[in-house]
């Protein structure tokens, strides 16, 4: 970025802002003051209008070429104004049903009713009791009479003349002071008004939209003006103005011809290390897709590096590792691609990552082998005629001899498969041997015998998540590095170079001397002298700026901290692969479950394929759920903090039209 400060006579000002903001290239340094109040009043005719869009949009739409006049603003007032209508009818109707309850078991006592009952001296009394709990023998002593029975109870009306008290076990209510009719008249008013309202609603979100479109950008668009104005600070008795703000290095030669031909005073300047910058990032179409996932949790800051392409690829395996399901890749792959063909500009991106996200959940579907919850790798194995001819040149003879007694036999799974053959040839010779068994075994379905070996049991998974834990983990502290190697000089980096030796040399070293790829004792001075080398850099160069005893002080805290927290950030990836398991399991359950309604004659196949639907969507959208929200915090958690990520940055927005 680079920062531009212009000085410009006061009359030539307003003229100098309008191509400014038509050239749309200067990000604007805010000044601190107190807004002025027609710009308050301008953002907020832009929030009612962005209330007002959100409300029409979310109904019935249909194409209109009809054009209206109607003013942007006076339709929001007029959709504010019909919004509280509704809104004082809907607490108007709470009340209106509630009475219309309460009046409608005694059907219509009319006031005139009342008026002549007491010329009389006659007061009609209203009792509700419980059906059982009405006594017959009230009939008898007193004027009353039952007028309803609903819902297990009795509505009484009793007819008092004078002071002659009318004493019965029933609960006495007051009737609404309007009539049934009256309430019942009114109650159909408001429902043809809310009707009305409803249908205006719709109209005005097939021809108006376009208008309030219009509007907010024409109010945006001065009231960015306005900002700028209120941005620019006075100098020399308000006859020169100075405004500043920022524009990506690529737009300075089109920004300085501008200014040339103004005969604009300018001074430019690259970003310093203590400016607040704003951020534009700059990635290729791929890691493009994966912005708007990073900026839900910050902006790089200015200094630092943007992690973006750093953890796309990671993201995108994630991905894949938690659906785990071929099928329901090649599901988002079509479906994305489908509606890429009619979808609208800003949605396209979205689109083209979900077909990205698609390829990656059909891969490592194909890796865990399973398709639509249907597993592949237990699929049936039988050590047939064709497994002993491909298997002779490959066993020794006792071996072959040893396999005899489960020849022919069909095993459903590979647990059982390989718990026959332990039982036969032995821990040690099953370690040897173990893959060619697996590779040369038949499958029930033919198409499966070139590949199935190749395919990763839940075993294999669960360790492929904790490599791919270790390489991501490793990778954000290199990163870290070398964002500090970036921002502060190479020594500063040593210390994050340092780890990342440190735990490169304990996987090489002494996991290789565990897989039997190396001997550690062989080793054992190269092993001690880059593990020596690394603690160093980790010790003494923890914060180069301090003293040497704080910075070795803050080395040996460093260890503690780090040491736990990267035992805690591993274990955090077992859930890629706890959900991944979840989702096939999920899907082989539906599948077992929609089967035996195939055993039902004729309709069985109607019930099989409603919950195959039904449960496949169920778990496409937990899986899909998941699968975006957990690789999202391991990125957000564990990627970040190794990477030593600060962010804060704002957002690059240009002063255009």
């Amino acid at each position: 970025m680079m920062k531009y400060s212009f000085l410009i006579y006061h009359k030539e000002y307003i003229p100098f802002l309008e191509k400014l903001q038509e050239l749309g290239v200067l990000h604007i340094i805010e000044k601190k003051k107190d807004i002025d109040e027609n710009i308050k009043l301008s953002l907020q005719q832009i929030s009612e209008i962005n209330k007002a869009l959100k409300f029409l949009n979310k109904r019935t739409q249909e194409e209109s070429a009809e054009k209206s006049e109607m003013d942007g603003l006076a339709l929001v007032e007029e959709l504010n104004k019909l919004t509280d209508e509704i809104t004082a009818m809907e607490q108007e109707q709470l009340t209106l049903n509630k009475e219309i309850q309460k009046a409608e078991p005694w059907g219509d006592f009319t006031p005139e009713m009342h008026e002549k009952l007491a010329e009389q001296h006659i007061k009609i009394r209203f009792f509700v009791c419980s059906e059982k709990k009405f006594n017959p023998e009230w009939k008898e002593k007193y004027p009353l009479d039952i007028v309803n029975i609903k819902g297990g109870y009795a509505y009484i009306v009793a007819f008092q003349r004078g002071a002659n008290p009318i004493d019965i076990d029933a609960d006495e209510i007051k009737l609404p002071e309007q009539t049934l009719s009256e309430l019942l008249s009114k109650d159909e008013v408001n429902k043809k008004r809310l009707e009305e309202i409803e249908n205006i609603f719709d109209e005005y979100a097939i021809k108006y939209q376009d208008i309030l479109k219009e509007t907010r950008q024409r109010i945006q668009v001065k009231t960015d003006f306005d900002l700028a104005l209120n941005h620019t600070e006075k100098q020399a008795e308000e006859k020169v103005m100075l405004l500043e703000g920022w524009i990506p290095v690529e737009k300075k030669d089109e920004l300085e011809k501008v200014l040339d031909e103004q005969n604009v005073y300018y001074i430019s300047a690259k970003a310093n290390v203590e400016d607040n910058v704003p951020i534009k990032l700059k990635n290729n179409k791929f890691n493009k897709l994966f912005e708007p996932i990073g900026e839900l949790f910050a902006l790089p800051d200015y200094k630092e590096m943007d992690l973006t392409p750093f953890f796309a690829p990671f993201f995108l395996l994630f991905f894949g590792f938690c659906v785990g399901d071929t099928g329901y890749g090649i599901l988002f792959l079509v479906v994305a691609t489908i509606f890429k063909f009619r979808a609208s500009k800003n949605l396209k991106p979205i689109l083209s990552l979900l077909q990205i996200l698609g390829v990656s959940t059909i891969i490592l579907g194909a890796v865990s082998g399973t398709v639509f919850g249907i597993n592949l790798i237990d699929t049936g194995y039988v050590l047939s005629e064709i497994s002993l001819s491909n298997l002779k040149g490959i066993l020794p003879a006792d071996v072959m001899s040893n396999i005899q007694p489960i020849i022919g036999e069909h095993f459903a799974t590979k647990d059982e498969f390989v718990r026959a053959l332990l039982g036969v040839i032995g821990e040690d010779q099953l370690a040897l041997f173990k893959t060619d068994f697996l590779k040369n075994a038949v499958s029930d379905y033919n198409f499966l015998n070139k590949f199935r070996y190749l395919l990763l049991d839940p075993n294999s998974m669960f360790n492929f998540a904790l490599i791919l834990g270790v390489i991501q983990i490793i990778f954000g502290i290199s990163v870290r590095a070398a964002n500090k190697i970036k921002q502060f000089g190479f020594v500063h980096g040593l210390s994050s170079i340092g780890w990342a030796l440190a735990f490169i040399v304990l996987i090489v070293f002494m996991g290789g001397d565990s897989a039997g790829l190396l001997s550690l004792e062989k080793y054992k001075i190269l092993f001690y002298a880059l593990l020596g080398l690394s603690g160093v850099f980790v010790i003494f160069f923890n914060n180069p700026s301090a003293s040497i005893f704080s910075s070795f002080a803050g080395g040996i805290y460093d260890i503690y901290g780090t040491a736990t927290g990267v035992f805690g950030d591993l274990l955090s990836y077992i859930r890629l692969f706890a959900l991944g398991i979840s989702s096939a399991i999920l899907g082989l359950v539906f599948n077992q479950i929609a089967v035996q309604f195939l055993e039902i004659k004729y309709i069985g196949w109607l019930p099989f394929v409603l919950l195959l639907i039904f449960g496949h969507g169920i778990n496409i959208f937990l899986a899909s759920l998941g699968a975006f929200i957990h690789p999202m915090r391991l990125t957000f958690v564990e990627f970040y903090k190794n990477a030593g990520f600060v962010g804060g940055g704002k957002q690059y927005k240009p002063f255009s039209k």
